[in-house]
């Protein structure tokens, strides 16, 4: 299995997905037509399954221009009048993509936005604007209970799992995780490796589920560090992990982004 990288707009990534010596291609989340074009073209592919997380405009933004060069194409999404999806999935749905023969399990993650969705396969998951590396989305819909959800659902995957997200927010993550977690020696590590691969022109995703498990504020709502670090910043005693993400995001939201 290829799995291509096509950067877009300012900090963007479509994954495009086709196997050795196959014609058929599949791509996640095009918020624009032209790179996905000219990487199909780049790779003598055809498209033939869209795969979309959520609505917003740079993961859809491309798709009607698509489907237009492909008129072919099944199109996957959520329910979601937003999304020009003609294939509607929802939690634990198993999608066969005879294009690549392979079987995609669907995540229901919402909090980014409602009907935000997440595919899974063999130990790989394109997970939209849900989980970032070293971050995870804004809540512009969803409760702060829905995306502690989502998190921990994500956090019980294999520990090998590929995290493939939407856009190169690495460094910017690490800044505010910095804030958080300043002892955190696997931290401070990933920081000078991200630097080193930015400044060589590379990409910081998809990243490694059990690294994010060590560095993510995110995900480490159960970390007594974390959890310390924002009843202290607060000045509040918090009982529940989703009450230590929600101040978490909240910290982020006001105070640094």
């Amino acid at each position: 299995m290829n799995i291509v990288q096509i950067p877009a707009f300012t900090d963007n990534y479509f994954w495009l997905m086709f196997e050795d010596n196959e014609k058929s291609a599949v791509v996640v989340d095009p918020g624009d037509s032209a790179p996905v074009i000219k990487s199909l073209k780049d790779n003598n592919l055809e498209l033939t399954d869209i795969l979309i997380t959520h609505h917003h405009n740079d993961h859809i933004g491309g798709v009607s221009e698509l489907k237009k060069v492909f008129p072919k194409v099944n199109i996957f999404g959520p329910s979601d009048p937003r999304i020009p999806a003609d294939n509607i999935v929802k939690n634990e749905d198993i999608i066969k993509l005879d294009s690549l023969n392979e079987e995609f399990r669907v995540l229901d993650v919402r909090g980014h936005t409602n009907s935000h969705i997440a595919y899974y396969f063999d130990k790989k998951l394109f997970c939209g604007d849900t989980l970032f590396s070293c971050g995870c989305g804004r809540l512009f819909e969803g409760t702060y209970e829905d995306m502690h959800k989502a998190l921990t659902k994500i956090k019980n995957l294999p520990k090998e799992t590929l995290i493939y997200c939407a856009h190169e927010y690495t460094l910017d993550n690490i800044g505010f995780a910095k804030l958080l977690d300043p002892n955190n020696h696997d931290l401070i590590a990933r920081e000078e490796e991200v630097k080193k691969i930015l400044k060589e022109g590379g990409y910081s995703v998809p990243s490694v589920l059990e690294n994010e498990l060590k560095i993510n504020p995110f995900l480490r709502f159960d970390h007594k560090d974390v959890i310390s670090s924002v009843q202290n910043h607060f000045n509040l005693k918090l009982n529940k992990e989703s009450e230590i993400f929600k101040y978490t995001r909240q910290w982020k939201d006001n105070e640094y982004d």
